[in-house]
């Protein structure tokens, strides 16, 4: 839709006229009708000021000045009061992509670090803290044997104090232990224990029935 100015304009160009023949009829200032026919209304005087020059100016040039007015406070709200326009529509937001920087690979690469180092010291400091681990192969829970003896046999961790019925037996590199025990009575409980240099224990006991002859 055209707006005031533009129709002040066009009506007073069709009449051959110029903005000084303008300003010599209605005392309006050139500077202003040239504002008016712009439709700068910021450089124009309050709207009861410029509702007036619109009504001689339209008076003029014989045109309906209730219209013109009409058509200038349409104008004029809607310069006071533009419609609002959502941001994620005006400008949508495009998906960000992840640019990868020299800062960000060392960043990256310090972090795995960093990690790496605090799961082995965790790993290690559970495995020096906590129980040895401790499994028996033989004699099983409740074995049954024809003869005075049993072998004792399972592993364990490395640097670590096996001992079968109080007697320390050696193991080799790998934790590997194997001992052979006398029974001596019909039911014999067999006590394995494994103890870390640090303390800590793990023991399992064993039952082996010695069948009378």
């Amino acid at each position: 839709m055209r707006t005031v100015g533009q129709i002040l304009k066009e009506i007073r160009e069709s009449k051959l006229l110029t903005l000084e023949d303008i300003e010599k009829h209605t005392k309006i200032r050139k500077e202003l009708l040239e504002a008016l026919e712009g439709d700068n209304f910021e450089k124009l005087p309050p709207s009861t000021f410029v509702q007036g020059f619109i009504k001689n100016y339209g008076k003029f040039l014989g045109l309906d000045s209730e219209k013109l007015l009409a058509i200038f406070r349409r104008d004029f709200e809607a310069r006071k009061h533009p419609p609002l326009v959502m941001e994620s529509f005006s400008n949508p937001l495009s998906p960000k992509k992840l640019q990868i920087t020299p800062s960000r690979v060392l960043i990256a690469v310090v972090t795995l670090i960093v990690l790496i180092f605090f799961t082995y010291l965790w790993i290690s400091y559970r495995h020096f803290i906590g129980a040895p681990t401790l499994e028996v192969l033989s004699p099983q829970e409740g074995q049954t044997v024809d003869i005075p003896s049993v072998i004792v046999e399972g592993k364990t961790d490395p640097e670590v104090k096996v001992m079968v019925n109080n007697q320390e037996i050696g193991i080799d590199s790998d934790g590997k232990f194997k001992e052979e025990v006398k029974l001596s009575a019909s039911a014999n409980t067999i006590i394995i224990t494994a103890t870390s240099k640090f303390g800590q224990e793990a023991k399992v006991e064993r039952t082996v029935i010695l069948k009378n002859k």
